[in-house]
């Protein structure tokens, strides 16, 4: 089983250790925390120092996370052509497609509809085991969005670890699953943005950036909830570090660990 480190930014770095083979480096939740060209160099520097395989992650972006986007692959492009690209926007995928076709597509977990909420948890052994089962499934099994995806030559999906369990079988496509954090819920309306201004209390809505997600990190409780919830910025995420025995024959074979919430 193939494990790689993923980082948000260059200072984790430090978390790198000898069981990795590949280096995950860039954000998928926020355009506003993409890494600019001269960080992205550092982490394929030192990628190259120790040999690892390399893949730039990508958020959901606007035409201007766009633009930045294609920079980091303008650059990306010089050093590793060899590099996979995790999209999670289909803009970044045609951008790749069209413009950058030396790079392996590989989609992101925000495009995948598995069920993450994890409420679910408190109901499921009342469940009957069809509903049970259509909770542990995926549309990625979908003969459409299959004869899409191959089309675009994507290999590799991602997925989150699932509170339920993966009760699905990738026919078509190698699988990475992510540790510890898997994310819930994401939102362009960041509330973290004035958190810190009690002048600014009840306002919400999508305003200048001050990157307070990188002081603070909410942890919310609730009776509701089976396992306590981590809002960081514009993400909620909860952790789930059990992994079942079986995923190598559900097609995954790679793990790709998160020493931090990857904002």
């Amino acid at each position: 089983m193939e494990q790689a480190l993923f980082i948000a930014k260059a200072d984790n770095l430090k978390y790198f250790g000898p069981e990795y083979s590949r280096l995950y480096f860039g954000q998928e939740f926020c355009e506003r925390l993409l890494p600019d060209v001269s960080q992205l160099e550092q982490a394929l520097d030192f990628a190259g120092e120790y040999g690892l395989g390399f893949t730039l992650v990508t958020p959901y972006v606007t035409e201007a996370g766009l633009e930045k986007v294609g920079s980091l692959l303008d650059a990306l492009t010089e050093t590793r052509p060899d590099s996979e690209v995790v999209f999670n926007d289909y803009g970044v995928l045609r951008m790749l497609r069209g413009r950058f076709p030396e790079f392996e597509p590989v989609m992101g977990r925000l495009l995948n509809r598995n069920k993450r909420g994890p409420r679910l948890m408190t109901v499921i052994e009342k469940l009957p085991e069809t509903t049970v089962e259509y909770f542990r499934d995926t549309n990625l099994n979908v003969p459409a969005l299959n004869e899409f995806y191959t089309g675009q030559g994507v290999k590799r999906v991602e997925l989150d670890n699932l509170l339920q369990g993966i009760g699905f079988k990738l026919e078509r496509w190698q699988g990475s699953l992510y540790l510890p954090y898997a994310y819930v819920s994401t939102t362009r309306f960041c509330l973290a943005n004035g958190c810190d201004d009690p002048a600014k209390e009840m306002r919400i809505g999508i305003f200048p950036c001050q990157k307070e997600c990188q002081k603070y990190t909410f942890y919310l409780r609730h009776p509701v909830m089976p396992v306590g919830l981590e809002r960081k910025g514009n993400t909620i995420f909860f952790r789930n570090d059990r992994v079942q025995d079986d995923i190598e024959a559900r097609g995954i074979n790679r793990l790709v660990v998160e020493p931090e919430i990857p904002i």
